[in-house]
């Protein structure tokens, strides 16, 4: 039988999730396979035969996972449980396989490494280290885990950041609670502690950081009473440490204009981002970490519940991205299927805004002030007197739902567009909601899109019709 080849990168990107996990052997060690997972994830596993012999000299087949699968190396030494380049993984495997033939267990070793690492965890009673442990464990309060993006802003307001040199690690960054905390016992946190690290916060006039930071902290205490690390939680009776007003922000048509503009001009990565902020009303990070694998821009068949089908443009926002934890399918207009077409493709994990092809785009807060500026020099240039009024890009996302409204489109509709669940869909609408408004939502956002496109070369507004339902 011919050997089988080591799996190329090429190879390794050709494997594409199907219905359930599957492997596939890597000829560069003996006993190493890929696994690829239904959620797209792909892992290293070594499989062998117990170096230890059962009655009739058997010996159980049994497996050891490696860890997932990275096409970029690190300079970190390879180990179990981190992310592993084919190179990486097949070390490893050699190495395990040496065991095996020493009369070794890998697993057990593993076992007895991930139980040392526990109790050194445990020996380490310092906030610092309760915090790392609570970003690696806590699911969230559904317990269907928490979206990386609030885990990201969870670390933030602790003062930690993801480790370059450690995948799966973290590090301080000198800010947040860690900058006041660090080093000092888990016990030895008190209420007057909380109390003069929010103050601070609020004097600094940092009021809704404060009140972000007390909601944060609260979580992670309630997680440390709930694993018996705490007898109490000390902010358990600390209420908000500074007013804050609901914001009810929308760009005008000028403003709206200018800024499609000024990104025009900025162009990718930002220009474009804030570009489909405005097309499509959905939430920044959900554009700013989207993959290309989430848009079918030739439109799938579905089903609707009234026996007619869709087929058109459509971005699937999986639960695991939303912050509802819901499925959202969002259409597409003709506008925004030919900005998401122009966009450049940058080799990596295939995401759609990125300037190193494995991470979304950063810097936002730099580029937004650069932004304003020129946003408020286009805004003068047709009245020089234009008084500027902040404005952030969630902001968009309230225009967006706002401006459907004017169109003529119903809260529901609305609603639906931009996967809120505010309780306005309610008895027999809840039932016709089963088919997600495919129809209704398509038409909403190209008459959206056809409105802004409008403004910005400033022709008369196209009229909206009502929808009408078209047959299977």
């Amino acid at each position: 039988m011919a050997k089988t080849k080591a799996l190329s990168n090429l190879a390794i990107e050709a494997l594409k999730p199907r219905a359930v996990r599957y492997e596939r052997s890597d000829g560069g060690a003996a006993g190493l396979f890929l696994v690829v997972h239904p959620s797209g994830v792909k892992s290293w596993v070594f499989r062998f035969r117990s170096p230890v012999e059962r009655e009739g000299g058997q010996r159980a087949p049994k497996k050891l996972t490696l860890g997932t699968l990275a096409l970029t190396a690190s300079r970190a030494e390879p180990q179990i449980g981190h992310p592993l380049t084919p190179g990486q993984a097949r070390m490893l495997a050699t190495a395990a396989a040496e065991d095996v033939r020493r009369g070794i267990d890998p697993t057990h070793v593993r076992r007895q490494e991930k139980a040392e690492a526990k109790r050194e965890a445990m020996r380490d009673d310092t906030i610092d280290a309760a915090m790392v442990e609570f970003l690696k464990r806590y699911k969230g309060r559904k317990r269907q885990g928490l979206r990386e993006s609030t885990r990201l802003l969870t670390a933030h307001y602790f003062g930690l950041k993801p480790d370059s040199e450690k995948p799966g690690e973290w590090q301080t960054t000198g800010n947040g609670v860690l900058g006041k905390w660090s080093g000092r016992s888990l016990a030895s946190i008190t209420k007057h502690d909380a109390i003069v690290l929010l103050d601070a916060l609020v004097d600094s006039g940092r009021g809704v950081t404060a009140n972000r930071t007390l909601t944060t902290l609260k979580t992670f205490f309630d997680w440390c009473v709930d694993r018996d690390m705490r007898e109490s939680s000390p902010v358990a009776s600390l209420d908000a440490f500074a007013n804050e007003t609901s914001r009810e922000r929308v760009l005008s048509a000028p403003e709206l204009v200018a800024a499609w503009k000024v990104a025009e001009r900025e162009g990718y990565p930002f220009g474009r981002l804030v570009q489909s902020l405005i097309l499509l009303g959905q939430r920044r990070d959900e554009l700013r970490e989207l993959p290309r694998t989430e848009l079918d821009m030739n439109g799938p068949s579905i089903l609707l519940d009234d026996g007619s089908r869709w087929s058109e443009p459509l971005w699937t926002i999986p639960k695991e991205r939303t912050k509802n934890g819901r499925e959202h399918l969002v259409p597409l207009s003709p506008k925004a299927v030919a900005l998401f077409k122009s966009l450049p493709t940058i080799k990596g994990k295939g995401l759609l805004f990125t300037t190193t092809g494995e991470t979304p785009i950063s810097g936002l807060s730099k580029a937004k002030k650069r932004f304003d500026e020129a946003m408020l020099a286009e805004l003068r240039k047709a009245d020089p007197d234009h008084q500027w009024q902040p404005w952030t890009l969630h902001d968009l996302r309230r225009t967006f739902y706002s401006g459907l409204q004017a169109l003529g489109f119903s809260i529901e509709i609305a609603e639906a567009c931009v996967n809120h669940s505010s309780g306005a869909i309610r008895g027999v609408a809840r039932v016709y909601a089963r088919h997600k408004y495919l129809r209704e939502k398509t038409q909403a956002l190209t008459a959206w899109a056809r409105y802004v496109d409008d403004l910005v070369n400033n022709r008369p507004a196209s009229n909206v019709h009502q929808f009408q339902r078209e047959p299977a």
